[in-house]
């Protein structure tokens, strides 16, 4: 039987090695950004990866030293770059069966071309457009969204449990600040580059670096820069990179009080008190369920109860794809429809909640069951007359689950907030948006989303998201988010733009006991007030 075995597995690489390579995409190693969108392509001197099947070894195979191999390729696999008849050979970083890192050759000239991945003697080519210019900050879930790799001066990780503080020099890692004048497959020397071209977004506010450079590995840089001084305390607190007028993607830093080491939020799960719990247990235990209308969509209830363990919760989006008050984030994404997920959430532990979830409000009750352990989704309804109007909504597990103990919530909806909606957008410019209304609510969520059709039944999706005090009237979104939008993406079928949409948002927390329950439930809804507006 094991002969058997071996004989099957080396027939297997022997087909392997005829096959030819399966180009899935080539990406920004840090940002992970889809095509087509205003901060796609791969910068000179910058770091990629490229994704699918039959790249190279089963067994990851990392670069050993300098220089790194160009020509001769690492463990069977090679790379090439060809853009306005110039061809480039790609210095290699690691080599694995799905995916391979590279770094494109500072000389390549600017422009789209053509991609050439060889393993064992078979080849497979890939477009690819090359920008002078274009950083990814590389992020904790390794999927470029959700918390940034952010650390001090002594390289000591910034988390929600070792925040930041107005006033520190901060270093952000990540990757395409554009060419330099040496070999890439060596260590470069360090510098500034795009001197006087490079800010940092840091909640509402563009700050000058005090550093823009590599850090000494090929490929690699880093942006060393001081947290603004009045800046507003969020465990979600926007970072984007700012390069020649390019917003790269958009994470998030933890900034807490001076003299205080967690970050502490009020509005979502990230409070101060659920930090410090979970940094004496070791996990923090998540429950929300949600009821929304977008304009234009339906009415719906999502509902997800997990338990994060401490080291997967300080690199998530920590239960929410809001920012903290005050902020905006977006989220870059390529898939038929705009369903933003916490990458890391595969991680965590689903809670046995019950069998169903059973929702009473002004137009009835609706019992949604659960589809998988701990979580819960329905519509709601998909055309008028709709189910959510202002009025008292509770929601109940029943006889709870063998994780969290039953428990019936609360929520009153006032009445929607009114919103001014701009008939067009100019992404150069900060935009300004106004509400009345907004008393009843603790926050205003303002998210905007567009995207571009591919070839595929793929769409490369932009989304942003700002988190308002509701009480304030107004918000203004950064023309750094703004860049961010498409110009020839779509809003809703058939119209060019953006769809931005406005919403207070009501919202209780409990917690729930059990085995282990609930540290933290939340019962949230909205109405968001809509229209499409266009991209200039």
């Amino acid at each position: 039987m094991r002969l058997l075995s071996l004989a099957a597995l080396t027939l297997g690489c022997a087909a392997t090695m005829a096959a030819a390579p399966s180009i899935n995409g080539v990406v920004n190693a840090a940002s992970w950004l889809p095509p087509a969108l205003p901060n796609s392509g791969i910068a000179q001197g910058g770091m990629f990866i490229v994704s699918g099947s039959g790249l190279g070894p089963s067994t990851l195979q990392s670069a050993q030293g300098y220089p790194l191999p160009t020509t001769g390729g690492l463990a069977g696999t090679s790379i090439k770059v060809v853009v306005g008849g110039v061809t480039e050979i790609c210095p290699m970083l690691y080599s694995y069966a799905g995916q391979v890192a590279a770094v494109l050759p500072s000389g390549t000239p600017i422009g789209t071309g053509m991609l050439t991945l060889s393993y064992q003697g078979a080849s497979s080519t890939f477009a690819i457009q090359v920008v002078e210019a274009n950083f990814g900050t590389f992020a904790l879930n390794e999927d470029g969204s959700g918390p940034g790799i952010f650390t001090d001066l002594h390289y000591n990780v910034i988390t929600m449990t070792n925040a930041a503080h107005p006033g520190d020099n901060l270093i952000i890692w990540g990757s395409g600040l554009g060419a330099i004048s040496g070999n890439d497959a060596n260590p470069p020397t360090t510098g500034q580059l795009d001197s006087g071209q490079v800010q940092v977004l840091i909640g509402n506010q563009l700050v000058t670096p005090l550093y823009a450079g590599r850090s000494g590995s090929p490929a690699e840089d880093q942006i060393n820069f001081t947290v603004p001084a009045g800046i507003t305390p969020g465990c979600k607190t926007t970072v984007a990179v700012v390069v020649k007028g390019v917003t790269g993607n958009v994470t998030t830093i933890s900034i807490a009080p001076k003299g205080q080491t967690t970050c502490g939020d009020t509005f979502n799960s990230l409070t101060t008190a659920n930090l410090q719990s979970a940094l004496s247990t070791g996990s923090l235990n998540i429950g929300g369920v949600e009821l929304d209308h977008v304009a234009g969509h339906d009415d719906t209830l999502g509902a997800e109860f997990v338990s994060f363990p401490l080291d997967i919760l300080i690199r998530s989006f920590g239960g929410t794809t809001s920012p903290s008050i005050g902020n905006c984030i977006a989220y870059e994404t390529y898939a038929p429809t705009l369903n933003v997920t916490d990458p890391i959430l595969a991680a965590t532990t689903p809670l046995h909640t019950g069998s169903e979830l059973t929702l009473t409000g002004p137009n009835g009750a609706k019992n949604v069951p659960a589809s998988a352990v701990g979580i819960y989704a329905d519509i709601l309804a998909s055309a008028a007359p709709f189910y959510l109007s202002p009025g008292n909504y509770t929601v109940t597990n029943g006889a709870g689950g063998s994780n969290v103990d039953p428990f019936t919530w609360d929520l009153t909806l006032p009445p929607s907030v009114t919103a001014n909606i701009p008939a067009s957008i100019n992404r150069s410019q900060d935009l300004t948006v106004t509400w009345t209304g907004g008393s009843a609510f603790p926050f205003v969520t303002i998210f905007g989303y567009s995207a571009v059709p591919s070839a595929s039944s793929n769409f490369s999706w932009v989304e942003f998201i700002c988190s308002a005090d509701a009480s304030a009237g107004s918000f203004t979104i950064p023309s750094a988010i703004l860049e961010l939008l498409p110009t020839n993406g779509y809003g809703a079928f058939g119209q060019l733009g953006v769809s931005l949409q406005i919403a207070g948002v009501a919202e209780n927390h409990f917690t729930v006991s059990g085995s282990p329950g609930l540290n933290e439930g939340f019962f949230t809804a909205f109405i968001a007030t809509g229209a499409v507006a266009t991209v200039e």
